[in-house]
C-alpha cells in the first residue's frame, strides 16, 4: 500500500504581538476515503492517511456491517487510496458480547498512567495541535495508541487492530483524548469494552449510554484527577 503523508508544510503569516512575519507551519493532512460494500455506496471517511485497513475494519463493525475480522473477505484500495472495495463474507453479523459480562477491576492510578501516555503517543499532535490520540489497553500487551484528526476515526482504528489482531476487547481499557460524544460510546459498546477513560467531558447522552450498557466512564482525566460517572464499581481508588 503507497504512503500518503500525514502533515503537509503551509505558508502562514504570523502575528505575535502585533509583528507580522511569513512562516512555513506544518499542517495536519486531511483524506477523503470512499468504502464501498459488494460494489454499493457506503460511506466516506475524512480522516488521517495512516493505518487505512484498521481505520476500514473499524468503521464495517462500528457500523454492524460486520462483527468479526472474518466477516471481511478482502479490502481493495485504488492506487491513491481515495476509494476502498469492501468484500464481506454472507450472513447476518453476530451479536458482540456485553461490556458488563467480563470481571475486570482496575487501580485508578492504572487510568491515570494510561491517560498520560495517551496524551504523549502522538508527536504529530506535539508538532501540529491537529490530531487525536485513542490508545487501548489489554492485558499482558503493549499499550496500543492510533492518531487521526477525528477522535471517531481514530477509535475505529484502535478498534479494527484489535480485530485484525483477535485481541479480547472484552478485558481492554479505551482512552481517548478528548470530548467523549454519544458515537464513540457506542462505538465502545459495540466492542465490548468496559473501561472508557476521556481527558474532558462526556455528554450526558454518552453517560446514558454507558450506564444502560453496564461500562465504567471516567471524564476529565488529568493528572491524579478522575470523575468517575458510571459503574465505578470496576475502580479501586486506594492509592
Amino acid at each position: 500500500m503507497s504512503h500518503l503523508s500525514l502533515s503537509r508544510s503551509h505558508a502562514v503569516l504570523r502575528i505575535d504581538a502585533g509583528a507580522a512575519a511569513p512562516i512555513l507551519e506544518e499542517v495536519v493532512s486531511e483524506h477523503l476515503l470512499r468504502v464501498d460494500v459488494a460494489g454499493e455506496a457506503a460511506f466516506t471517511l475524512s480522516c488521517s492517511p495512516a493505518h487505512l485497513e484498521e481505520l476500514v475494519t473499524g468503521a464495517l463493525f462500528s457500523r454492524s456491517l460486520i462483527s468479526a475480522a472474518s466477516d471481511v473477505k478482502s479490502l481493495s484500495f485504488s492506487e491513491d487510496l481515495g476509494y476502498v472495495r469492501a468484500e464481506l463474507t454472507p450472513g447476518a453479523p453476530a451479536p458482540r458480547s456485553h461490556p458488563g459480562s467480563g470481571v475486570l477491576r482496575l487501580k485508578y492510578s492504572h487510568l491515570c498512567g494510561l491517560m498520560e501516555r495517551n496524551l504523549t503517543a502522538s508527536s504529530l499532535f506535539r508538532r501540529t495541535g491537529g490530531m487525536h490520540c485513542v490508545s487501548l489497553s489489554l492485558p499482558e500487551s503493549p499499550i496500543l495508541s492510533m492518531e487521526d484528526l477525528a477522535r471517531h476515526n481514530a477509535v475505529d482504528k484502535v478498534i479494527g487492530y484489535a480485530l485484525l489482531h483477535d485481541l479480547p476487547l472484552e478485558c481492554s481499557v479505551l482512552a481517548v483524548s478528548g470530548r467523549l460524544s454519544a458515537d464513540m460510546m457506542e462505538k465502545a459498546v459495540r466492542a465490548g469494552i468496559p473501561v472508557v477513560l476521556s481527558k474532558g467531558a462526556p455528554t450526558d447522552r454518552s453517560i446514558r449510554i454507558a450506564q444502560e450498557n453496564g461500562v465504567t466512564l471516567a471524564g476529565f482525566v488529568r493528572g491524579e484527577r478522575v470523575n468517575l460517572y458510571t459503574c465505578p464499581e470496576r475502580i479501586d481508588i486506594t492509592i
